[in-house]
């Protein structure tokens, strides 16, 4: 007991004491570059709530991923026959699918980068999107997938699951399942460039450690269209990344782990459902 309790206060101290002082201490520090702590956070706050608002209304409508998708095969069906038309218009059902994955991609990555760029003029590797301090963090990524891994695996039993996972619900084949988990993970390296590279980073000189708590707030509001349970264990699952967004400077850790939690989901799913790739 007493080992476990001094392990605790160590990656209490590492993970969130230390980073957590040290953010607060950069509020002290004199404003630099061409916009203020205050501004970046204000700034941050609006724009985040703007687009999160077309998110909802324009992208997560079933009206544009339909013509987006019927855009997607009327191109595929002008094309001239062949192979290439005949495997591209198989992948049809996936084309909503993949509207949704360009969609979060747009408002969730390209629309804050330019921001950044354009806005804050600052490096986009300010925000989290450098690589850099990922793989030495990687044993604590690989810590903190175990337990979630067990869980998916358990929950993999219940008719529920199965119904739900994965959302692109009955691939053909091997090639289609690999397709729909790309568009899948670019969704989630969108996702948590958004919220845990332009919302804490942009806010953390004028907010300190209050940054990763002020982003959790809309992160679990995304997640209310989903099981009240998914949506409680949001409010961790965006506090524990948004700490290790600060603690390594990068938000591939966050990738990391949502893709791998959601592939896992997928062929957990499929394989009870008793699916044999065709192909």
């Amino acid at each position: 007991m007493l080992h476990c309790a001094a392990m605790w206060r160590a990656v209490h101290r590492a993970l969130i004491q230390d980073p957590f002082e040290a953010l607060d201490r950069l509020r002290g520090l004199p404003p630099s570059g061409p916009r203020t702590p205050g501004f970046k956070a204000v700034f941050a706050l609006v724009t985040a709530a703007v687009l999160l608002t077309l998110m909802n209304f324009l992208v997560l409508s079933g009206e544009f991923q339909g013509r987006v998708a019927r855009a997607f095969l009327e191109a595929v069906s002008a094309l001239p026959d062949g192979a290439a038309r005949e495997r591209l218009l198989d992948l049809a059902p996936l084309y909503r699918h993949v509207a949704w994955s360009l969609g979060c991609l747009c408002f969730y990555f390209v629309v804050p980068a330019a921001l950044v760029r354009a806005v804050f003029q600052e490096p986009l590797a300010a925000y989290g999107l450098s690589p850099r301090g990922f793989v030495s963090h990687l044993p604590t990524y690989v810590v903190l997938f175990v337990p979630v891994a067990a869980a998916v695996a358990g929950a993999s039993y219940t008719r529920a699951f199965q119904a739900t996972y994965p959302f692109y619900h009955d691939p053909a084949g091997l090639s289609d399942l690999l397709i729909w988990e790309f568009f899948y993970c670019l969704q989630f390296f969108a996702l948590e460039f958004f919220f845990r590279g332009y919302l804490v980073h942009a806010m953390k000189e004028r907010l300190g450690a209050m940054a990763v708590f002020a982003m959790v707030v809309p992160y679990c509001m995304i997640h209310f269209q989903k099981p009240m349970a998914e949506a409680l264990a949001a409010i961790l699952a965006g506090t524990v990344l948004g700490v290790l967004s600060l603690r390594t400077n990068t938000i591939w850790g966050g990738v990391a782990i949502h893709s791998a939690v959601a592939v896992s989901m997928d062929v957990a799913s499929l394989l009870q459902r008793g699916w044999r790739p065709a192909g």
